[in-house]
């Protein structure tokens, strides 16, 4: 196993997972059972190489052994289609075809018809009572701008014990099951691109408008013919979107605000050579943030290491009211 996965220093993750494929097949022609282990890097070297063919393979397989998917398993494979902030996946592998993607997640052409039981697509092992598999799968469907998805997932969220019954999360004192989750799903459905759904639920959910990210609320406020709740911190966040954009432009420019006094007197500034700066605004990829993601541009992370430490949380007892500090 060990040697398979440093093979990826010498040759490509679609020659790794070749190589898996040719191991598997003959240990069936031998009559032999291959190991589970080696399952599990079949399907996850088909994530990395963005095989269909892979992955519909080696779940498949996963599904006859009837072993289901283990937490750490459900999340790493998502984390291997490289829906990242840092693009290092996307870099050795390229992109992920959404059309593709979506089959994995929500059902091949050749098991829609399948009990549910026999089904072997992502979601099929997918536990939604469990947090640990629930955020990642959430996080990919945004990422493959599957509103109507992460819709559905929301109304079953509302009615699961975790909502309605919230329990606190150890080493984050602001924050329960409820407020956890319902925020993930407004942050995610506004990365999805469904911003009219994604101001209802903020409507719906227990969460403050100020308590949101800023690259959740500058594509809230771009949007303000959604809202559904109204608040002076929405307000300031419109002044501050627009200071934020503005900056986006002097940047580009090769510029910056100088400011004269208190009376918002100044003028601008050159902080970098001004040929330069034009020069990179003229490059065919230039864009005034970075667009690492899949399968489309989305300079959003899958999650922060702090983000993550609170998906991670243990749950602790059952919280006697549901709204935050």
């Amino acid at each position: 196993m060990r040697a398979l996965y440093r093979c990826r220093n010498n040759v490509t993750d679609k020659d790794v997972l070749s190589a898996i494929t040719v191991i598997v097949t003959r240990f069936n022609v031998a009559g032999m059972r291959p190991h589970d282990m080696l399952i599990h890097m079949g399907f996850k070297f088909a994530a990395r190489a963005r095989s269909l063919r892979g992955m519909k393979r080696f779940l498949k397989l996963q599904r006859e052994r009837d072993n289901g998917m283990s937490r750490n398993q459900f999340r790493s494979v998502i984390a291997k289609f490289s829906i990242g902030h840092r693009g290092l996946g996307e870099i050795r592998n390229g992109r992920w075809r959404r059309s593709e993607l979506l089959q994995v997640l929500t059902g091949f052409d050749d098991d829609a018809d399948l009990p549910r039981k026999q089904q072997y697509h992502l979601g099929s092992f997918l536990h939604r009572e469990d947090w640990q598999y629930l955020h990642g799968w959430v996080a990919v469907l945004a990422r493959c701008k599957s509103s109507d998805t992460i819709w559905e997932e929301w109304q079953q969220w509302k009615i699961c014990d975790a909502r309605q019954r919230p329990k606190t999360l150890q080493s984050h004192a602001r924050m329960n099951t409820r407020i956890r989750g319902d925020y993930w799903f407004i942050e995610q459905m506004a990365y999805s691109g469904d911003i009219k759904r994604a101001w209802q639920l903020l409507g719906e959910s227990d969460v403050p408008f100020e308590r949101l990210k800023s690259r959740v609320t500058h594509r809230l406020l771009d949007h303000l013919e959604y809202c559904t709740v109204w608040s002076d911190a929405i307000a300031t966040a419109m002044l501050r979107k627009y200071d934020h954009e503005l900056s986006v432009i002097e940047k580009a420019l090769g510029v910056t605000w100088e400011a004269v006094g208190e009376d918002g007197d100044g003028g601008h500034v050159l902080f970098r050579d001004q040929e330069e700066a034009l020069e990179d605004l003229s490059a065919e990829n230039w864009t005034p943030n970075e667009n690492f993601g899949f399968p489309h541009a989305d300079t959003a992370p899958l999650a922060t290491e702090q983000e993550q430490s609170l998906h991670d949380a243990p749950e602790g007892d059952l919280v006697d009211h549901t709204q935050p500090d």
